[in-house]
């Protein structure tokens, strides 16, 4: 079986490393506090997530973990969290009467799965779904916490509540942390612009609502050990320069050294050695196999947007200095910002620091050849 995992939530072996913010995450959160997590996309913050939650899970605590990119509206925000909630529950009956106590105007509904176990579900057929409903799900947790074991709830994709904003979301969970006493939250998502807004905006519900934390690139020594022992796995010898090499590639990003990983893994023989060759030939593999996507990418950026892209595979620092704009024939500082909002937005590019990257180093290394 292939040891490099890509694509989904990282765990078990093919977890490294992050030890340091892994433990901010949980003393943060065991200390009764909530947290507001910063990072690129790719970066491994869902699976850092969930190995977080796993410790908090041997301390006693209940951890309901809770995607915000499915929802579309009210409705569809609280029939997911209900069943988030419900699934934490050994007792589905109990949690109806208690969920009917509560939220008044909705029936619950306890059926069974496919697979023959107990399902929660809630009738909307004659209800209406407003703020007080909303308002009344967000009071379950605190009501779930036990004099043994506290709820600490993990948002992910948290920027999407701006789908909520007809009923005031923001405001109305702001409301609700601040009387809680025996729940938690982690806020976490991949566009860290928004997250960063939501949070360090003045006019904003929840201005300085969490203590913060950023992760950033692992560090090369971890993940050279990394990718050499689980290549070891199958009698492939990986050396230094190579396994820097991969690194290199990839731009250090978690997630595109798993996929080049395997990729390389998969081609390879046992008891063979890496080389440049094999890399270069997986780099081919993966951009062809994701050539017709990057070039339709590239094809509907406008035209500035498109400058960008080709100037920040050669540099991506001082981005908005007359200089890089000369050097690198971009559009004037109004219609760049714009180019940079608009590509930020739609997660094509982002920044550590002071420098601005193409998320995807695969999709620089493709348009590397129109930059020449």
């Amino acid at each position: 079986m292939n040891p490099f995992s890509y694509g989904a939530a990282v765990k078990g072996e093919n977890f490294y490393d992050r030890k340091e913010d892994c433990k901010r995450i949980v003393d943060t959160l065991a200390g009764g506090n909530n947290l507001v997590l910063y990072a690129p996309r790719r970066f491994g913050k869902t699976s850092l997530v969930f190995r977080a939650i796993e410790q908090l899970e041997r301390q006693n605590f209940i951890c309901v973990y809770f995607d915000f990119m499915p929802v579309f509206s009210p409705e569809s925000f609280v029939r997911l969290y209900a069943k988030a909630l419900a699934a934490k529950q050994s007792n589905l009956q109990k949690f109806a009467k208690t969920f009917v106590s509560i939220v008044k105007s909705i029936r619950p509904v306890l059926g069974f799965g496919q697979d023959g176990t107990p399902e929660f579900s809630i009738d909307f057929a004659s209800s209406t779904v407003d703020e007080a409903v909303v308002s009344q799900l967000l009071d379950l947790p605190e009501l779930m916490a036990k004099s043994s074991k506290r709820v600490l709830v993990f948002f992910d994709e948290f920027q999407e509540v701006e789908k909520l904003k007809g009923i005031y979301f923001e405001g109305l969970l702001r409301s609700k942390i601040q009387q809680q006493r025996r729940v938690s939250y982690l806020f976490f998502g991949s566009k860290t612009h928004l997250m960063q807004a939501m949070f360090n905006d003045k006019k904003r519900a929840f201005y300085n609502a969490a203590s913060q934390m950023t992760i950033s690139y692992l560090p090369e020594k971890d993940t050279v050990a990394f990718l050499q022992q689980n290549f070891a796995k199958k009698g492939i010898r990986l050396d230094e320069e190579m396994a820097q090499y991969i690194i290199s590639a990839t731009a250090n990003i978690p997630h595109y050294i798993q996929l080049l990983a395997a990729e390389i893994w998969q081609a390879a023989e046992s008891s063979a050695s890496i080389t440049h060759e094999a890399v270069n030939k997986s780099i081919l593999q993966v951009l062809a196999l994701k050539g017709d996507y990057y070039m339709e990418l590239f094809d509907r950026q406008s035209n500035s947007k498109k400058q960008l892209l080709l100037a920040l595979c050669r540099d991506g620092k001082n981005i908005f200095s007359e200089a890089y704009i000369r050097a690198n024939n971009l559009p004037n500082s109004a219609t760049l910002q714009r180019a940079v909002t608009g590509l930020t937005s739609d997660g094509i590019i982002d920044k550590t620091g002071r420098e601005y990257f193409i998320s995807d180093p695969f999709f620089k290394l493709f348009l590397k050849d129109f930059s020449l």
